[in-house]
């Protein structure tokens, strides 16, 4: 029956796209059309990238069935590989496409000149509708996805910046992606990148994505041991008895002792930090031992080990929800939008039917992914590079913060962005109580992803300032994609069956960044991704309305973000009772952020008491 669904509705995606785009047509009729493109999506746009197999680490007397390893592996039985840390990137294009671009190509436009004209903040451009929070929230969900590691600093690509710029040197470095190394026989394949994260959906940003990582997470700082070098001791014996994740005095994350930066704080992830990361990964940190409280009640025999992981599998789930019933739909402020994502979850029959009656069939269309049958399509699962390339949100970061405070929203301090990075998240925490920071970046707003929006912080920070040397990370973001093989904007656009634009006209109508993009690219063909989705705004290709981000991005949403729970037997066939307890499962049924948010600060309730979604601005306080 399934089947015959997707037929249907693939027709009726290619037939209207003849005449309109999506989300032109009239609501329910652009959902259906949207679940047509993903159906179209799943089928010509997954890609395997794996030559060999990472092979999976014995799996020892771990229970495997019931819970998630700590680096990804066993999630699948049959190919206990897929969705490893270690494992490839995957691709949303056809392999041919995805050679690298190599020079002269790579670096033309420059990609200092494409940062400086096209990319730069001119002035803060917000979205009212969102808090900081949302922005936030991405990273949060980012760093569990992915990461392509360590860079390879022999051979960086070296190139000048145009002429006029001030860059220190004239001249730019940026070490270059770590390639897979290619087996015997497959040398002229396209280049693959691994993740040093899961692929899987598991909140590995809290945990880690290595067994030594979710020790040390565990361990009580008085019981950390390290060998002569300074490196971390893994102990299983030394782990906290009683499940949960150790934090400080205030209820905050610890120190860092492997961090090259002083005062870091400690979770799974924690590169690129920064107050906002602080925040959430110290709420789902408390949710995971107020999750662990809870398993007590019920099992109050089993061990700290066996607490542990099931308040994992529970605190992933509550995670996932999360973003795609109340995270989603805030970017996605339609009905098309918000009716199309929690219909990922709760099937088109809606969450108080689910409730009500429970599920119809092991399908996802009526029901929703979670407890359907797991399926992967037409490749095995693995993030891919064209998913890391539509999540560039860089320009969602505001220039600057203003704390205040939760009592009567009086000042007590600005800052920029600088001053909340890396260790010094540690400094606000100083001069606000985390009632106060979570206060502010739930009152404030985010920028929008349009041209001329990208934090300027971030187009010149500093990597090794005793060196001089810096990052323009706009530009980086622009020659990652070359280097990588990700298609530029128009021939991304046509792979994934959208419609593309002949000229600047086509793609944009403002008259201004017509002229700027003509002046930088020599046609529209040779528009960058990142560029093309930021310019995006006519008729037929533009941002649909309501929508945060743009209709390309929302393609590759469309097919990715049901595709991280439909691979996920956890998420699939079993999200269920049995292997999440009856009480773990009724905590993901029925908590939400908001409910994260008044277990753990509960003082800030009033804030957000009246607002549809959580990631909307609160209430400023009139204590």
């Amino acid at each position: 029956m399934g089947d015959i669904v997707d037929r249907i509705l693939i027709v009726l995606a290619r037939v209207t796209s003849k005449f309109a785009v999506w989300y032109r047509w009239p609501f329910p009729v652009s959902d259906a059309i949207i679940i047509g493109h993903r159906a179209i999506l799943r089928q010509n746009n997954l890609y395997d990238t794996e030559v060999s197999p990472v092979p999976p680490p014995p799996a020892g007397d771990f229970d495997i069935q019931s819970f998630r390893t700590a680096d990804g592996s066993y999630n699948d039985l049959a190919q206990p590989w897929m969705g490893r840390a270690g494992a490839r990137f995957g691709r949303n294009m056809p392999l041919a496409l995805t050679y690298g671009e190599t020079a002269p190509a790579l670096y033309e436009p420059n990609p200092r000149l494409v940062s400086s004209r096209l990319l730069a903040r001119d002035k803060f451009v917000p979205v009212p509708h969102l808090n900081v929070l949302a922005a936030a929230w991405i990273q949060f969900m980012v760093h569990d996805w992915l990461s392509h590691g360590t860079n390879d600093r022999a051979n960086p690509h070296f190139f000048p910046v145009p002429e006029g710029d001030d860059w220190p040197g004239g001249m730019m470095e940026v070490l270059r992606t770590k390639p897979d190394p290619q087996p015997a026989g497959a040398a002229n394949r396209p280049a693959a990148y691994t993740n040093t994260e899961t692929h899987w959906w598991d909140a590995s940003q809290i945990y880690g994505s290595t067994l030594d990582r979710q020790i040390l997470i565990r361990t009580e700082p008085d019981k950390r041991a390290f060998d002569e070098a300074g490196n971390f001791v893994a102990d299983p014996g030394n782990i906290r008895s009683d499940g949960k994740i150790p934090l400080d005095e205030n209820g905050l994350l610890p120190p860092d002792p492997t961090s090259k930066f002083e005062r870091q704080e400690l979770t799974g992830v924690n590169g690129n930090w920064w107050i906002g990361l602080s925040v959430l990964h110290t709420l789902f940190t408390r949710e995971h031992n107020s999750i662990v409280d809870r398993l007590k009640i019920d099992f109050p025999k089993q061990s700290g080990e066996w607490l542990f992981q099931k308040a994992r599998l529970v605190n992933a789930a509550l995670i996932a929800k999360i973003h795609t019933v109340e995270w989603t739909p805030a970017l996605m402020n339609s009905p098309s939008g918000r009716f199309g994502m929690r219909g990922n979850f709760f099937g088109l029959l809606g969450e108080e039917f689910l409730r009500a009656y429970g599920r119809i069939g092991d399908g996802d269309m009526l029901s929703g992914i979670p407890g359907s049958r797991k399926e992967d399509y037409t490749a095995p699962y693995a993030m891919t590079e064209e998913f890391v390339a539509s999540y560039r949100l860089h320009s969602l970061i505001p220039d600057g913060f203003s704390f205040r405070s939760h009592e009567d929203d009086r000042s007590l301090f600005d800052c920029d962005l600088k001053d909340v990075f890396n260790n010094k998240s540690r400094d606000v925490y100083q001069r606000a109580s985390l009632l106060d920071i979570a206060y502010s970046l739930g009152t404030s707003h985010p920028g929008a992803l349009v041209l001329h929006n990208y934090p300027n912080a971030l187009r010149r920070l500093d990597k090794r300032a005793d060196d001089n040397v810096f990052i323009d990370l706009a530009a980086v973001d622009v020659l990652r994609d070359r280097e990588r093989g990700v298609p530029r904007y128009c021939e991304f656009r046509r792979q994934i069956n959208a419609p593309v634009p002949k000229s600047f006209e086509e793609l944009t109508n403002d008259e201004t960044w017509r002229r700027e993009l003509k002046e930088v690219y020599s046609s529209v063909e040779q528009v960058d991704l990142l560029v093309g989705t930021l310019a995006e705004s006519n008729a037929k290709n533009g941002s649909p309305p309501g929508f945060g981000f743009s209709d390309t991005v929302f393609r590759i949403f469309v097919l990715m973000a049901s595709r991280r729970l439909k691979s996920d037997r956890f998420f699939a066939e079993d999200y269920r009772p049995e292997i999440y307890t009856p009480a773990g499962f009724d905590w993901i049924e029925q908590n939400s952020f908001g409910t994260v948010l008044q277990r753990h600060l509960p003082e800030l309730a009033p804030d957000f008491a009246v607002v549809r979604n959580v990631f909307f601005p609160w209430t400023k306080a009139v204590r």
